[in-house]
């Protein structure tokens, strides 16, 4: 039981290569879509007769499935619902980006774990590639993190530890545009962008592309903006200072579907 609830630390993780998820949603995508990494799960009792089916995948996934009480449970992790699941490292996959035409995702020294997770959300359901985040960001395999994935982490590749300078040398040999967030001036407007890509069927937004998102608080490094090849604001009428990564992100995304539906169209 300690040492299941140690996972939750980050020098317990790279000692074991084990990961601890929690919750009913990401235990599902784990078994159902990594189950070859999956050890143990456990559930409460309670849990295992309202999510039957989490059991029956989890049983195809691993021999190791385990009912145990409310209070175990809760000992494990309290923020799991009665749903936890120990897996191999490897069920976040670091590998080729998944062929759907979406923009590669890159949070430079993205810290904040519930942002992270809510990002690499954000860029499965709008159909991105693959996420990347830079050396200096939270470590992914944080149970913090893989929440607020509600389970995408185990559906795109998800690089970890890169310099940011690396990754942009290698998506340009592809010719991939780096767009950058940023409120500077000289920034493209992300509507300008938007209204360019649906009307015209071109632009920044309808040719292969990656979005670079600035740490939470401090933004883009001038170094970070210096590798984009173009910055983009996102204008605003309201009278807040700026935006949530995440929720910027989820913008920026969302104008990359568009573009890509106008370019397939």
């Amino acid at each position: 039981m300690r040492r299941v609830a140690g996972l939750a630390g980050r020098s317990a993780r790279s000692r074991s290569g084990l990961m601890l998820v929690e919750g009913p949603q990401a235990v599902r995508e784990l078994v159902t879509h990594r189950g070859e990494h999956v050890r143990d799960v456990y559930l409460s009792g309670g849990a295992a007769q309202q999510h039957p089916d989490i059991v029956d995948a989890a049983r195809s996934a691993t021999r190791w499935v385990h009912e145990v009480t409310d209070e175990v449970a809760h000992a494990m992790s309290p923020d799991a619902q009665g749903v936890i699941a120990v897996a191999r490292s490897e069920a976040v996959a670091d590998g080729s980006p998944r062929e759907c035409g979406g923009p590669v995702v890159i949070l430079a020294r993205a810290q904040d774990p519930g942002n992270a997770g809510t990002i690499i959300r954000t860029a499965d359901a709008m159909g991105a590639s693959r996420v990347v985040l830079t050396r200096d960001s939270v470590d992914v395999r944080n149970p913090k993190v893989l929440r607020a994935t509600a389970g995408s982490a185990f559906h795109l590749p998800v690089s970890t530890g890169v310099e940011l300078a690396s990754v942009v040398e290698e998506i340009h040999e592809g010719g991939v545009v780096v767009m950058g967030t940023s409120g500077g001036d000289g920034s493209l407007d992300l509507s300008d962008l938007l209204a360019e890509a649906v009307r015209l069927g071109e632009g920044a937004l309808t040719v292969p592309h990656a979005w670079v998102l600035g740490n939470e608080a401090q933004g883009l490094s001038d170094q970070e903006e210096e590798a984009c090849d173009v910055l983009v604001r996102i204008p605003m009428t309201g009278q807040a200072e700026s935006l949530n990564v995440s929720s910027a992100a989820a913008m920026c995304l969302f104008a990359s579907q568009c573009g890509t539906t106008a370019r397939h169209s």
